[in-house]
């Protein structure tokens, strides 16, 4: 499955906005959700658009993804050599002249590059320019990043939300997302976001993802007002099973005008299994731990308890 690349050698290259990949299908008898889908780094429109083909389909008739591939052309790194660098100096991958795109379906692509310890990026203005000229062409209601997708998603809502936080937005053009889904992302640091995101976010977290890690995650969830956050038991991938479609199309569709359910009211999409027998007291107020007596909720993927939230929700 495709993954962001760690590092890599990249160069700058056109993307036009007719190029643009749309999941459009299903009836157009109602007005649909708008969303803006971005890929993680080392990956392309169409191979995101295919990495997350299932939840398109299951939100066919509701929603439309659009796809964007992101303006930086992504050479993986090349392999181990004593008389090469990939990095300058400064950390930062080593740029090559861009090559001519001889397959857009395969072309890698990143919407900037950064150095090892992910603190400085370059293309960053690049990629808010290209992303500005297609919110100001089409108008969406949220936005759907994977990984450096969602760095970039973090970007356009706080840039939305307070356009004068940065010149390429003011005056506004573009009202700020109804929703984003942050997909195995971490926080922005060059440069940071301006303020706390807020607008609602639902943030869609690997606990075995290794790449990203949840602690890392963490900075994310923390830098917006409104977070909601799901753990699925895989690694850095967008989980596609059917109860996770559903969840996505249903927390989605909470944001349609008109909508009588909140999203904080949508079920999440890991079944939660509650044990039968009420909580006994004793001592000094704690529970006993004999099975069965305790009226904690228990998330099946893990065995952890829902009422201490694992690792994402602690502040560090």
């Amino acid at each position: 499955m495709p993954h962001d690349f760690p590092l890599g050698r990249t160069a700058l290259s056109s993307t036009t906005v007719s190029g643009i990949l749309s999941s459009k299908e299903g009836s157009e008898t109602m007005t649909k959700l708008r969303v803006l889908a971005l890929h993680g780094f080392g990956q392309n429109a169409h191979m995101f658009k295919t990495q997350i083909g299932s939840i398109c389909r299951t939100c066919a008739d509701d929603i439309e993804f659009v796809f964007p591939d992101g303006p930086i052309v992504v050479h993986p790194p090349d392999e181990a050599c004593s008389s090469v660098s990939l990095t300058d100096e400064n950390g930062m991958p080593l740029y090559r002249e861009a090559s001519i795109v001889i397959d857009p379906c395969s072309t890698l692509r990143g919407w900037f590059i950064y150095n090892e310890t992910r603190t400085k990026y370059q293309g960053v203005e690049e990629s808010l320019r290209f992303l500005r000229s297609i919110l100001k062409a089409q108008q969406f209601d949220g936005i759907f990043g994977f990984s450096q997708g969602a760095v970039m998603a973090s970007y356009l809502c706080a840039y939305l939300e307070n356009p004068s936080t940065h010149p390429l937005f003011s005056p506004r053009f573009h009202p700020p997302m109804k929703f984003a889904i942050l997909a195995s992302s971490l926080a922005p640091a060059d440069p940071p976001l301006p303020d706390i995101i807020r607008t609602p976010t639902l943030h869609a977290l690997g606990r075995n993802d290794t790449f990203m890690t949840n602690k890392e995650s963490a900075t994310l969830v923390r830098a917006c007002r409104d977070p909601r956050v799901e753990y699925h038991d895989g690694g850095h991938f967008v989980q596609t099973k059917a109860t996770w479609r559903r969840f996505y199309r249903e927390w989605m569709l909470a944001f349609r005008p008109g909508s009588t359910v909140q999203p904080d009211g949508v079920a999440g999409p890991v079944p939660k299994v509650v044990h039968e027998h009420p909580p006994v007291r004793s001592g000094a107020g704690r529970l006993p731990a004999a099975a069965g007596e305790s009226a904690w909720v228990v998330n099946p993927e893990c065995g952890l308890c829902t009422a201490k939230e694992p690792l994402m929700m602690s502040r560090m």
